[in-house]
């Protein structure tokens, strides 16, 4: 939606030409809000057509042109409280940051001083004037005034002098880095805790503020005085309560329905004034603390340190630096306190300029005041029944619902008659699955009074049924827990409606909060509308104040890109030259071969009478190659084979008449040359 930025410039212009400031935070979140708004018309997915835009900037203008509007003044002071809560913030945190800046340059400065010789008097001297520049400054890092200085620098210079003398800067230069930095740190301690000592005791601590006194004193009047604003505003929006509930209940005729409509948006500016009180009366009361801590472990530091120097003129450092130190810690420590103090003061100065930015139509005076006073208080059941009997919900949902339910039936609508708010009928059981609301109380919960309640404890009942009326739960009745949040009511028949069916409820909250967008942040419903979130639009969380060039118009949130480009030199300088280096893969290979050849080298080596004690000699050589020859012919002769073989072991069937000698068993050797023709 590249077109909000166009919206946002057309709203400042159109107020400004009706005479009307409008920051352009203002105007992002009105218009962010009529977006909201109309989740079908103005879709996020699709792009704003000119007939839209022209559209919500003039909703947006009529809007922010309102007079004695009270929702508007809670819009505006949302806007200004917020904005004024986060440029403070980063007031504070620059300052410290700067400071903090100039001391570790100063300190940089110091560690990288070189000296050409241990005597070398004038870097000597430049040295300690920049460590005494260093111990002569500020908290802040800044200069005293004039007639201040000279006295301040005394005082260092006494308190130098015996803690760090010039001496001590050769075995100075001989630390490293780290061990400088904290040996510098201890000095300004040390150096702080003298002076704030002989401030104690009425010799010295010229510039030096009376934090442990003045701090105190101004902490404890802040949460005096937010405290009494806190009581009036919380009595004024129990006489809002009470003339709301007792029209409803009464019915007056003096009373219409347009008096109690205002007299919710009322309220609700007057509930969301009285919960940014109570915010800063939190802060204030927790730094109040801290303060009264700090002090009192800086007197008692100051008494221990007044009892070990007594009257004495000289005392062993090992027993008393440290206690210097301590006290310039504590003495530090109280000083941030005071500045958070004092910057809670002036958002509580800018928030006051809201306390009655519009005609009030409910005062102490009023009649129908006096009358809410009067009447007895209703109970429960009563209270319930007439909160029922008022509820007008005018919205297509509502239709559906009721046309729903009575085609179920008219006697179950009566018997659910708790069960009205936005949204329609019961959730089936399954569609809830394992998130299943659950009554806690005292008894059973033991950490029951620091729970977390939904909707800053307000009833979310009378949120949903009665267009956003604010009346606090009460945890007495007890807590339903829902989705790991915990809810209360105003009264058992609300309690029993959201057991019945939760989710109704919750979507009837979230659906008041966008037809009513006051109550988004008064209810802290940023999650459920994260593109209306004041503090994304105010960029918080980058540390960008409104004006500062924060993510104003960043609606839709998309990540912040940016063109970016580098340019690296063409010839590199070389600083750093390693004359063994070689780019050459090959030549790396090559050395790589030697290196592992000397493995297998001997080294030898041999001295004479004439080089002892003069030279060694060493001699590395490589060993023989193993060399061998590999013929390219076999050649083989063939030996003759003998073969034995037995004859005659047949034998004659019968001997013969002619036959002369019979012929016997006998072996017979055989010879074959192999390789011989046939």
């Amino acid at each position: 939606m590249e077109e909000i930025e166009e919206v946002i410039v057309e709203i400042v212009r159109g107020c400004k030409e009706n005479k009307v400031q409008c920051s352009q935070l203002l105007a992002a979140f009105v218009a962010r809000t009529i977006l909201e708004s109309d989740s079908v018309e103005f879709a996020l997915e699709k792009n704003l057509t000119d007939k839209d835009v022209n559209k919500v900037i003039n909703l947006s203008i009529e809007r922010l042109l309102e007079r004695d509007s009270p929702s508007l003044e809670t819009i505006k002071m949302q806007v200004a409280f917020d904005s004024s809560h986060v440029t403070n913030d980063k007031t504070l945190f620059d300052a410290r940051s700067l400071a903090a800046s100039k001391t570790r340059e100063m300190q940089r400065s110091i560690i990288s001083t070189k000296t050409l010789s241990a005597n070398d008097f004038d870097s000597l001297t430049a040295l300690y004037r920049e460590i005494f520049a260093l111990l002569t400054k500020k908290k802040s890092g800044e200069d005293y005034e004039e007639d201040v200085r000279r006295q301040v620098e005394r005082e260092v210079a006494a308190a130098v002098e015996s803690v760090f003398p010039r001496i001590g800067l050769k075995s100075f230069l001989q630390l490293s880095t780290e061990e400088k930095k904290n040996q510098l740190n201890e000095l300004s301690n040390i150096v702080l805790g003298i002076r704030l000592f002989n401030k104690e005791i009425g010799k010295g601590g010229a510039g030096l503020k009376n934090v442990e006194q003045e701090g105190v004193v101004r902490a404890e009047e802040l949460v005096d005085l937010i405290g009494h604003e806190v009581q009036h505003i919380n009595d004024l929006c129990t006489q809002y309560q009470e003339a709301i509930v007792y029209s409803n209940l009464a019915k007056p005729i003096e009373v219409t329905e347009f008096m109690v409509a205002r007299w919710k948006d009322e309220l609700a500016n007057r509930r969301q004034y009285l919960s940014y009180l109570q915010s800063l009366l939190e802060d204030v009361s927790l730094c109040t603390r801290k303060i009264h801590s700090l002090r009192e472990a800086f007197l008692n530091e100051l008494e221990d340190l007044r009892s070990v120097v007594g009257s004495r003129n000289s005392v062993p450092k090992e027993h008393v630096y440290p206690k210097f130190d301590k006290i310039a810690q504590l003495w530090l420590s109280l000083s941030s306190e005071v500045e958070v103090v004092e910057i809670r003061e002036r958002t509580l100065n800018d928030l006051a300029d809201f306390k009655s930015t519009f005609n009030a139509s409910l005062n102490s005076e009023s009649g129908i005041l006096k009358k809410a006073k009067e009447a007895p208080v209703p109970s429960t059941d009563e209270e319930a029944r007439s909160a029922i009997a008022a509820i007008n919900i005018a919205n297509e949902s509502s239709s559906r619902s009721i046309a729903e339910s009575k085609d179920g039936g008219e006697e179950k609508k009566e018997s659910k008659g708790g069960d009205d708010a936005k949204g329609g009928g019961s959730v089936p059981a399954d569609l809830l699955g394992d998130a299943r609301p659950q009554r806690l109380s005292v008894h059973s919960t033991p950490e029951f009074m620091q729970l977390p309640l939904e909707y800053q404890g307000f009833c979310c009942w009378t949120i949903a049924n009665r267009g956003g009326l604010l009346l606090p739960g009460k945890p007495n009745l007890g807590v339903v827990q829902y989705n790991n949040t915990f809810y209360v009511f105003a009264h058992e028949l609300a309690l029993q409606s959201f057991l019945d069916d939760p989710l109704k409820f919750v979507a009837g909250v979230k659906e008041t909060a966008m037809k009513n967008p006051e109550l988004i942040h008064l209810l802290r419903l940023q999650n459920e509308f994260p593109n209306a979130a004041i503090s994304k639009l105010l960029g918080a969380k980058t540390g960008n104040s409104a004006e500062g060039g924060g993510n104003i118009n960043g609606f839709d949130a998309p990540a912040e890109k940016k063109d970016a480009s580098t340019e690296t030199p063409l010839h590199f300088v070389e600083k750093n030259i390693d004359p063994n280096y070689d780019w050459n893969e090959w030549g790396i290979r090559r050395r790589a071969l030697q290196i592992a050849n000397l493995r297998m080298c001997k080294t030898t080596s041999q001295q004479t009478d004439n080089s002892h004690m003069r030279r060694e000699n060493e001699t590395q050589v490589y060993l023989p190659r193993e060399k061998s020859t590999i013929t390219k012919k076999d050649a083989g002769t063939a030996a003759p084979v003998s073969v034995s073989v037995l004859t005659g072991l047949r034998g004659e069937a019968a001997p013969s008449k002619f036959a002369k000698n019979a012929q016997k068993a006998g072996l017979v050797n055989m010879t074959f040359e192999l390789g011989v023709g046939k």
